[in-house]
């Protein structure tokens, strides 16, 4: 079955288990850095927001040997644990005043995402664009978001500089900044898979080594989710490196994190931003990338440049 028969196949059977009540739409999504996905949002008509499920996944599981019966009872079960426990409708979200708490922001890279900044609400940020969403609603299975448009922003009659102030408040109250070490992340990780076989004092003498090199941190969110913004929180750079006692080296590992070392003068610039760059084109899924070039925090001036070889 090709893809486009296994998109239309999903959605007749979905379609014949839900009803006619409801509403079955499959679309292009544009993502980060003008990747399009396809979208499946099932919408009552008593609501004009939908969660939205992304197929192109469950193509690549069905062509694995997952059967459709199993696919389409996966997602939804997925719709099912993301319906929104207070369901927005038009008429909440025309009203600015309601949403002026729930606006936050992201980062993303500027040249690979022109088309989609026509049509959104920017501000221009180094290499980078602070763009705004909606935060909507958590749910078992993750949160309900709607990034915000520009006919959303010209209803609300709201400049974009209003816009940032607001995500600029709200944003870290939402999704709290967490500045862990790579050995911590790491231990996290080893513990989650290990379980029972996880030995802290084995992991110790692996990541023994650390200690010979600038250590690495990895700055993002409480959700783990378009975490590298919080490298714009209020003092969460300048308090950290004056705890180090250094300037620091930001590394845009995605758009969800950024890794930071100290500037001790131990780390080559042109090597890191060779790295970052063959570490994107190789590991890093392109809708994840957000920039090839490193950047430095400096005490100094409390301001972030971008570092080019």
């Amino acid at each position: 079955m090709d893809y486009a028969t296994f998109l239309e196949t999903i959605r007749q059977a979905l379609q014949t288990r839900l009803g006619e009540d409801l509403q079955l739409v499959i679309r292009p999504v544009p993502k980060n850095n003008g990747v399009l996905m396809d979208g499946l949002s099932i919408q009552s008509s008593d609501s004009s927001l939908a969660p939205t499920v992304y197929l192109n996944p469950y193509y690549t599981l069905y062509r694995d040997g997952m059967s459709t019966e199993a696919i389409c009872s996966d997602i939804l079960g997925l719709f099912q644990s993301s319906l929104p426990s207070d369901p927005f409708h038009e008429k909440d979200l025309n009203n600015f005043h309601d949403m002026k708490s729930r606006i936050m922001m992201r980062l993303i890279h500027t040249d690979s995402n022109q088309e989609l900044l026509q049509s959104i609400p920017h501000v221009p940020y180094l290499d980078l664009s602070i763009v705004f969403y909606l935060f909507l609603d958590r749910t078992s299975s993750g949160q309900m978001t709607s990034l915000i448009h520009k006919d959303l922003q010209e209803r609300w009659k709201a400049e974009t500089s209003e816009l940032l102030r607001l995500a600029l408040r709200n944003t870290p109250r939402e999704y709290p900044d967490e500045l862990k070490s790579m050995s911590e992340v790491m231990k996290d990780i080893a513990r989650q898979n290990l379980g029972s076989d996880y030995n802290e004092d084995t992991l110790d003498l692996l990541l023994e080594e650390e200690a010979n090199f600038s250590p690495l941190y990895v700055l993002s969110n409480s959700s783990g989710i378009y975490g590298a913004c919080c490298m714009l929180y209020k003092n969460t750079l300048k308090n950290f490196a004056d705890s180090l006692g250094y300037d620091l080296i930001i590394i845009p590992s995605s758009i969800h994190e950024v890794l930071l070392a100290p500037d001790n003068n131990n780390m080559s610039f042109e090597y890191l931003n060779s790295m970052v760059m063959n570490i994107n084109q190789s590991e890093v899924p392109k809708e994840d990338r957000l920039s090839d070039h490193i950047y430095l925090y400096t005490r100094a001036d409390d301001c972030i440049r971008i570092i080019q070889s």
